[in-house]
């Protein structure tokens, strides 16, 4: 499984040839982009991750295209929304006549780290073909009171009580990737300084 970070790319369509199979992993990218599956055995797994804060607005518009079979796509979204900042994800999983036994699934999580925050899943579905199997879900929590005071009963201050909270929401996305890409490693404990200078980025 070959892994490609486009968190900074312009490309917006990414097309997949027969057997092709690829990681997509995305941090804080916005704006239209499209998954084509276009050879049979294609796969396609996609890992996206966001964090707001301020009035930061950000959205994502993402389209799962299988348009042969035997194909497979997944796609994971999650953001930690902070302040008054929001995210909005458009995910379709759009199944051609011929993608048979097509298996795509898309999830939308959000962590909201003050009750300004917003965040926004729109999932839909157009399946032309027969034998396929498609999913999708969304949810969206407030930061666990409970976890956050039992870690601050540690010794940790506040802030840094909800990074590793952040940290730990972050986690399962990180080791899905880590076993689909063997050779594939993460700092998870730089995901806060990380996401810091790409939203600094994105505020000027």
């Amino acid at each position: 499984m070959q892994y490609r970070d486009i968190s900074t790319d312009t490309q917006t369509v990414y097309r997949l040839a027969a057997n092709e199979k690829m990681v997509f992993f995305m941090l804080n990218r916005t704006g239209d982009i499209t998954i084509e599956l276009a050879g049979s055995g294609a796969t396609a797994h996609v890992f996206a991750l966001y964090s707001g804060k301020g009035t930061l607005k950000q959205s994502l518009t993402l389209t799962q295209k299988h348009l042969a079979p035997d194909t497979i796509s997944s796609v994971l979204i999650k953001s930690a929304l902070d302040d008054q900042s929001s995210f909005t994800y458009d995910g379709a999983i759009e199944i051609a006549p011929d993608a048979h036994r097509s298996d795509a699934s898309l999830e939308s999580r959000a962590l909201l780290l003050s009750a300004d925050a917003r965040a926004t899943a729109r999932p839909t579905l157009e399946i032309l073909a027969h034998d396929v199997s498609c999913h999708h879900a969304a949810a969206t929590s407030p930061i666990n009171a409970e976890a956050l005071y039992f870690a601050q009963s540690r010794g940790l201050s506040a802030a840094k009580a909800r990074d590793l909270l952040v940290q730990g929401f972050f986690q399962e996305a990180i080791e899905k990737m880590q076993t689909l890409c063997v050779n594939f490693q993460f700092p998870i404990h730089n995901v806060q300084t990380m996401f810091n200078e790409s939203i600094s980025e994105l505020q000027h």
